[in-house]
């Protein structure tokens, strides 16, 4: 953001504002684009790039408006969160900028001893049109029609087919120590992601 003492109302941060909103409403596009494309876990990556373009957008152009105006609503209130996630990430937004010279090799990763990972999904479905389902699946019973289509094309992929429409998902991906073949403990694990999506109606 611009210094106290800088002059606002300038042609020059208006030249700048507007070639930030010319990106916000590029990386907006970009973002919609990519969530209402995606139809199951397989276009994750895409939505998290759209996501990784969006925010330093909003927050350029947060800047760009503080520039010019003095004010930064209501964007800038999100440089809050933004901070918050980098100082989650442990990442010193103080620290003096890496002097120019040869790279400094990077710190040995820590290794956290996991030996196996259980991934537990969480699929809810709206049954809009049982029969619907149960002509699809060529099945006379819901659990087994299911269970048929999603062989077919995965759990994540049921929300897609007729009669049925998702609500939400869920994703944990557990670690824990334990040899080859040993059973799970449900207990006996670390959280090591999550993510949660809700849709609308």
């Amino acid at each position: 953001m611009a210094d106290d003492d800088l002059t606002q109302w300038t042609p020059a941060d208006a030249e700048r504002l507007r070639a930030a909103a010319a990106e916000l409403a590029a990386a907006v596009t970009a973002h919609a684009a990519a969530v209402s494309a995606v139809t199951g876990e397989d276009g994750v990556p895409e939505v998290l790039a759209a996501h990784d373009r969006l925010l330093p957008a909003v927050l350029a152009y947060a800047d760009a408006q503080f520039d010019l105006t003095g004010n930064d609503f209501p964007f800038g209130v999100l440089h809050t969160y933004a901070e918050d996630e980098v100082i989650d990430l442990g990442i010193d937004l103080d620290a003096p900028d890496a002097p120019d010279g040869p790279a400094v090799p990077a710190a040995e990763p820590e290794l956290s001893g996991v030996t196996a990972v259980s991934v537990l999904q969480r699929h809810d479905l709206q049954v809009t049109d049982e029969a619907a389902v149960l002509t699809a699946a060529g099945e006379p019973d819901l659990g087994q029609a299911l269970a048929r289509l999603a062989r077919a094309g995965g759990w994540s992929a049921l929300g897609g087919e007729p009669g049925l429409r998702s609500t939400a998902r869920s994703v944990l991906v557990v670690g824990s120590q334990r040899d080859a073949g040993e059973a799970a403990d449900d207990e006996d694990g670390e959280l090591l992601y999550s993510h949660q999506d809700v849709f609308p109606d």
